[in-house]
C-alpha cells in the first residue's frame, strides 16, 4: 500500500470521528447557553445537518488537533456559524443563501453542487445552531 493510500485511509476514518465530534461540541455550546436543553431537529433540519456535514463542516467546525476534549474547540479555517440567524446581528435568510450559492474569493460557491431545497435545508440547520 502506498504512503498516499495510507494516508488517505487515516484521513478518511478519523474524518468521520472527528467532525461528529466537533459538530456535537458547536451543538452543544449553543444549546447550553440558551435553555439547558438539546433541540429536536425536525426532517429538514435533519437532512440540512448530513448536508453541513458533508459540504461545511470542513471549514465551518474546529479542527481538534491532538484533543480529547471536544468543547475545548480549536482553530477553523471559515468562521463557526454559531448564532448566524441570532445575536445583535441576525444575518438575513437570502442573504445567506446567496452567499453559500455563489461563494466568495476564499470559499467555493455550492450552486452547481447543491438543490435549492438542499440549501433550505442547510439553512433550517444552521438556524438550530
Amino acid at each position: 500500500m502506498s504512503l498516499f493510500s495510507k494516508f488517505a485511509c487515516v484521513l478518511l476514518l478519523t474524518s468521520g470521528h472527528i467532525f461528529p465530534v466537533a459538530l456535537a461540541a458547536q451543538s452543544n455550546q449553543s444549546s447550553s447557553s440558551s435553555s439547558g436543553s438539546v433541540p429536536t431537529l425536525n426532517e429538514q433540519q435533519k437532512a440540512g445537518k448530513g448536508l453541513f456535514m458533508q459540504n461545511c463542516s470542513v471549514c465551518h467546525l474546529p479542527i481538534l488537533e491532538n484533543s480529547k476534549d471536544a468543547a475545548s474547540g480549536g482553530p477553523t479555517i471559515g468562521p463557526l456559524l454559531e448564532g448566524l440567524f441570532r445575536g445583535e446581528r441576525p444575518r438575513p435568510e437570502e442573504a445567506v443563501r446567496t452567499f453559500i450559492m455563489r461563494g466568495t474569493p476564499k470559499m467555493p460557491g455550492f450552486q452547481y453542487g447543491l438543490e435549492r431545497s438542499e440549501i433550505d435545508s442547510i439553512i433550517a440547520y444552521l438556524k438550530t445552531l
